[in-house]
């Protein structure tokens, strides 16, 4: 058995609490899903808070990209490619 600390934030911290209150139901697919809903849940769980405001900044962010296809989808040699 493993002691695991996790510092983590404010806002991370709602979201996965959001989750769980949209989600009651998880039905894991397979054993992993199962670890991972049980760490989650062990996060947010009362039992394991430990409040201490620590400093530093909150963050928060959110990218969104929409990616627009070409209708034809073909690739000849005119065709260029971009690696970002």
């Amino acid at each position: 058995m493993k002691l695991v600390q996790l510092l983590i934030g404010d806002y991370e911290y709602e979201i996965i609490q959001k989750i769980f209150e949209n989600e009651k139901d998880f039905m894991p697919m397979d054993e992993k899903d199962k670890v991972l809903i049980k760490a989650m849940k062990a996060i947010i769980s009362p039992n394991n808070l430990v409040e201490e405001n620590i400093g530093g900044q909150e963050t928060e962010a959110l990218s969104v990209r929409k990616v627009v296809e070409p209708e034809n989808k073909e690739i000849d040699s005119n065709t260029k490619i971009k690696v970002e």
